[in-house]
């Protein structure tokens, strides 16, 4: 290891803790997909359909 590196395992817990909160915000967004795809607000749906389909 060079000088000024962290030892070993030294980031380990910041490490798990932001890997819990990237899950937590994946597993929130995961579900705001899923409502919005399965139920989407007519302004959404009304947006789509709007919109020019580039394989139509």
């Amino acid at each position: 290891m060079g000088a000024g590196q962290p030892a070993v395992g030294a980031g380990l817990p910041a490490a798990i803790g932001q890997g819990a909160v990237q899950g937590a915000a994946r597993s929130i967004t995961d579900r705001l997909v899923d409502k919005f795809l399965t139920n989407p607000p007519d302004w959404l749906r009304a947006l789509w359909h709007a919109l020019p389909k580039p394989w139509e």
